[in-house]
């Protein structure tokens, strides 16, 4: 998951990110990252960390400082309360034998609507306090590629930045103009409790953008408490001049528990914090909130990617009861946004599934092709097998048409029918890559050489036999096309025994990782034939082999399946997808293992990634070290990785279930 073509790159629930001390909440779309104190304080050292409130891929707030008589607060302790929300205790600093005046609890919660925050000052001492509290607020509505550390660059010149104070808070603007596009994006902060509102730099080294702050004279009675509520909006969501209500019902009511917070190593505590983080990442689809899909994962993918949403509600199997309408949207927003046109920018033709839906700046502009992108060739297939498992009956009938269409592109555009095989070619563009793994490097040969031109990746004609077949048993139960549904199976046939002809390599007992235009095989042991096991495109032979081969040691970490054999020319164990592992990866061939008659094999691999989990606090992230088990006592974190993230999640839920 990935939205560069040459290099990598790295999920909804309230955290501190262990590397850095950093906060994180997600919910509704909506992403807040900052310090342990709730703050946002943007600087040098925050490029590639994402720090800021994020809302419909902009950075709404890339200030957010409370001070108390000029001064920074200490955390004293943080809990979280729900998927996107958290409260933490402040005090001013003093000396050891010092007795503090004041104690300031501040609560947030993220949502869709934004950033709700309620600031409780309490006057813990027997006579009056006078004290001052200033928010410091910016925004520079950064796009989140602008922000990346991939070294790419972007001009924003021509961008004009606006603000204005009213009596109650402030209003920051946006806009830019490129050609005949253009891109414009506003915040409100609003406040109760009657502030001084102030315009201007509020702090010395704050990056360029739309300034001000917001500042309480409060005079506290002996134990007196005072609570101030701040909102953060983006203007669609509440007019300019519309004030924060202090007597409106607030957004920390909910009193819901949080199956987010870690426990102990338990399949049920990670079974729960899993759900709890799909939960939060739940987000109205980007340009159509009318569909509730699920966000990839955080920080970078918080929108619609096609193959993870797909892949994510597979693995989470009967779980997704437990979120109900989801399968659903997703499955109609990918409807929605299906191809019409042939529009090779992005990547676009008649069927095709979307890669990637985004709304940001750059994205709006034209600037970065990521606003509808096509760039995945396993989408389509996936959706077509996502409909038949996942779909309800009304939507079953209602897709007939995109689901014809999809089939229609894998055989034709797709290569199917042309050339035998579902086919990617790169877009130097976009994404080199254009299956799960699409690093630059991750397509390659025994000796390390990249595959070129057209590429038919291994799993990717597992799942083209899968939606063949899934599309015949649809039309023969729900469509009334017999002489259909005899088509496809019988292509789905062909397939499967040209598949077996092209991919198996003799030498290794196993099929390759994929098959250029010429018939070249990248001729490397690789994971992801395990999704050929989740597929069911092998015959029982062949599936045991690819069982048991995936278990050797060169492959199985003991944490998990590692992406590429530690005995391949490209083999680290900490690169992103030559020798990590992935525990979506993994757990869809823990899955193909037990569909496939060997359920003792799909349990050792799934209590692997249990046992994986309860390192990183019960939550899986996107991927970590391959290094072996045997030799190093816990998993290694991999740099990058997102946490939260779907699909990973979905794994968990998926570990639990064989582990069981």
């Amino acid at each position: 998951m990935s939205d560069v073509s040459s290099t990598s790159s790295a999920s909804a629930a309230s955290a501190v990110d262990a590397a850095h001390d950093d906060v994180l909440l997600v919910g509704g779309g909506a992403l807040l990252r900052g310090d342990a104190d709730g703050g946002i304080r943007v600087d040098a050292s925050a490029v590639g960390r994402l720090h800021g409130l994020f809302l419909a891929d902009v950075r709404l707030l890339s200030r957010w400082a409370l001070h108390v008589d000029g001064s920074r607060l200490l955390v004293s302790t943080a809990s979280s309360e729900t998927a996107g929300s958290r409260s933490v205790a402040l005090l001013p600093a003093t000396a050891r034998n010092e007795t503090s005046a004041l104690l300031v609890v501040v609560t947030q919660e993220v949502s869709s609507a934004g950033l709700a925050e309620r600031i409780e000052v309490r006057n813990s001492t027997a006579h009056p306090v006078s004290t001052t509290l200033t928010l410091e607020v910016a925004s520079d509505f950064a796009d989140p590629f602008t922000l990346r550390s991939d070294r790419r660059t972007f001009d924003r010149a021509g961008g004009v930045f606006s603000a204005s104070a009213g009596p109650t808070g402030l209003t920051f603007g946006y806009r830019r103009t490129l050609g005949a596009a253009s891109f414009e994006a506003g915040v409100r902060v609003a406040a109760a409790g009657s502030p001084r509102v102030e315009l201007g730099s509020p702090a010395s080294g704050a990056p360029a953008a739309t300034t001000g702050a917001l500042v309480w004279a409060l005079d506290l009675a002996p134990g007196e408490a005072r609570v101030l509520e701040v909102t953060v909006a983006p203007l669609s969501e509440r007019a300019p001049d519309e004030p924060a209500r202090a007597d409106e019902p607030g957004p920390f009511a909910t009193g819901a528990a949080d199956p987010s917070i870690p426990g102990a190593a338990h399949p049920s505590t990670l079974h729960d914090r899993a759900l709890g983080d799909l939960t939060a990442l739940r987000m109205p689809a980007p340009g159509l909130p009318e569909f509730g899909v699920i966000g990839a994962g955080v920080p970078w993918f918080l929108t619609l990617f096609g193959r993870d949403s797909l892949l994510t509600s597979m693995l989470a199997g009967r779980d997704l009861d437990e979120l109900p309408g989801l399968a659903d949207g997703v499955l109609r927003a990918l409807a929605t946004t299906q191809a019409a046109t042939d529009d090779p920018a992005r990547v676009a033709q008649p069927g095709k599934i979307v890669h990637e839906l985004r709304v940001s700046e750059l994205a709006t502009l034209g600037e970065v092709p990521y606003g509808r992108y096509y760039g995945s060739v396993d989408a389509t297939p996936l959706f077509v097998t996502a409909v038949a498992e996942l779909g309800s009956e009304d939507t079953i009938r209602e897709l007939e048409h995109p689901v014809r269409a999809a089939v229609a592109w894998m055989r034709g555009d797709g290569g199917i029918d042309e050339h035998g095989f579902l086919r990617y070619v790169p877009d130097p563009a976009g994404l080199i890559h254009q299956g799960w793994k699409d690093s630059f490097d991750a397509v390659a040969d025994a000796t390390g050489r990249i595959l070129e031109g057209p590429i038919a990746l291994c799993e990717v004609q597992g799942y083209a036999w899968r939606a063949l077949r899934d599309a015949a048993a649809l039309a023969r139960s729900h469509w009334g096309d017999a002489h259909w549904a005899d088509e496809l199976d019988a292509v789905a046939e062909a397939l499967r025994h040209r598949f077996r002809e092209a991919f198996w390599m003799p030498e290794h007992d196993f099929p390759a990782l994929a098959v250029d235009g010429s018939g070249h095989q990248a001729d490397v042991v690789a994971s992801n034939a395990g999704h050929l096991l989740f597929s069911g495109i092998l015959s029982p032979t062949d599936a045991a082999r690819v069982t048991a081969r995936l278990l050797e040691a060169d492959m199985f970490s003991g944490w998990g399946i590692r992406t590429l054999s530690t005995g391949a020319a490209l083999h680290h164990p900490l690169s992103y997808h030559n020798g990590s592992v992935w525990p979506h990866d993994t757990m869809l061939a823990a899955l193909g293992m037990a569909r496939a008659g060997f359920p003792v094999e799909a349990r050792q691999v799934a209590s692997a990634v249990v046992d994986a989990a309860a390192h990183f606090g019960n939550r899986l992230p996107e991927l970590f070290g391959g290094f072996a088990r045997a030799d190093v006592a816990v998993p290694i974190a991999y740099p990058h990785a997102a946490s939260p993230q779907a699909w990973a999640a979905a794994a968990a839920l998926a570990a639990v279930r064989l582990a069981l």
